[in-house]
């Protein structure tokens, strides 16, 4: 058997810490958020085609389906960068700058395209039946303050296997309000030394066992749908801050992946089977992130697709299902893949990448106003 392939089963290929491996500037991330978000794209081909009852031939093993693993990856990836971004960053107004600026510029625009071109376009209503909607309206404010989500557009694709507009962007609060636990936890220091971090890790999975219990009571899992969803994708989340606060401590070997993969195995079929699932696949995650690869530095150099092609996958397939009746699940993958990169593409290029250059002038401004705005009311406070 090769060398090479030896070293790689029995110890990795080397014996970095992940902490070491983190700060070097090439790494494989980008392209598993893209593999993860084209993950998304063909596991919705299968209900956007074929409606509520498709079932996609991965969720009939596993239990999980191959957009379902795509966002556990995305969030334990983010877990681990967004916890670096906040150790990194001066202040929570640095963070929460960078943070908004990667989401937001990204999605007004899609969700503009939607309303304002998609909308007209394709609706059963009449123009100005259409645009003295409130629901567009609602469908903007909602989708823009991540509150009550909408993801529909009167009239829009009613009669599609599958009615919406863009049900990919459920992800996104509970994305945000995992940024705001990692900026809550950066400000009083949890990421520096001492046993803060591990309190809060304990404090979570104790919360995390107590919802799980609860939710055996069927009466209530309607009733708390939104905090399971939120305990369900918190989990890859809370990981991956787990791995940056012990990235020193945790080696990049394949061996350590293999104990937690028979874990996973053991509890195939069990109650506990999505948690041991989660721990072994986020490991893997991360191993195959920082092995080292000639390709995936040059595939680096092109530029962040994958939030693109995450966004703009859902609105395409809604479209190719409205516009070729009865197209098939496959079909749709082969179709919407380049229209939908041709999209990430332009815009990574012209509207994510230059929000995110503007990123430390854009937080100086946001300092400068608050600051004006505390001499204000120290000023009003004065004179009354």
């Amino acid at each position: 058997m090769d060398r090479n392939v030896v070293a790689l089963i029995a110890g990795g290929g080397d014996m970095n810490t992940l902490g070491d491996l983190a700060s070097r500037r090439n790494n494989n991330f980008n392209l598993i958020r893209m593999l993860a978000a084209t993950a998304v794209l063909i596991s919705h081909s299968y209900p956007l085609a074929q409606g509520s009852t498709a079932v996609e031939p991965l969720s009939s093993w596993l239990g999980l389906s191959l957009g379902e693993l795509a966002v556990i990856t995305f969030f334990c990836v983010s877990g681990f960068f967004i916890s670096l971004s906040r150790d990194r960053a001066p202040s929570n107004l640095d963070f929460f700058s960078a943070r908004f600026l990667r989401i937001y510029p990204g999605l007004t625009l899609v969700l503009l395209l939607s309303v304002f071109l998609v909308g007209p376009i394709f609706t059963t209503l009449g123009t100005l039946e259409y645009f003295r909607s409130g629901a567009i309206y609602s469908y903007l404010s909602n989708n823009l303050m991540l509150f009550s989500m909408k993801f529909q557009l009167p009239g829009l694709f009613e009669n599609n296997p599958w009615p919406g507009i863009n049900g990919s962007l459920w992800t996104l609060i509970y994305e945000v309000t995992l940024y705001i636990l990692v900026g809550g936890l950066g400000a009083f220091a949890f990421y520096g030394k001492g046993p803060r971090f591990a309190v809060f890790l304990l404090v979570y999975a104790i919360v995390y066992v107590a919802f799980k219990a609860m939710l055996a009571n069927t009466e209530l899992l309607n009733e708390l749908h939104r905090a399971q969803f939120f305990f369900t994708w918190s989990l890859p989340f809370v990981l991956g801050m787990a791995l940056y606060r012990y990235r020193q401590h945790v080696q990049h070997r394949f061996i350590w992946f293999l104990p937690l993969a028979a874990l996973a195995g053991w509890a195939y079929q069990t109650p506990f089977f999505f948690e041991c699932f989660v721990i072994a696949w986020t490991y893997l995650i991360f191993y195959l992130g920082f092995a080292t690869n000639s390709f995936v530095d040059r595939y680096n150099q092109l530029g962040d697709y994958s939030y693109g092609v995450y966004i703009y996958a859902f609105p395409v397939q809604e479209i190719l299902a409205h516009q070729v009746k009865g197209i098939g699940p496959i079909s749709m993958m082969l179709v919407a893949f380049p229209i939908v990169l041709i999209a990430a593409m332009f815009s990574w290029h012209f509207i994510e990448k230059p929000a995110m250059a503007r990123r430390h002038g854009f937080a100086a401004q946001l300092g400068a106003s608050f600051s004006g705005l505390k001499a204000w009311a120290g000023m009003r406070k004065g004179t009354v």
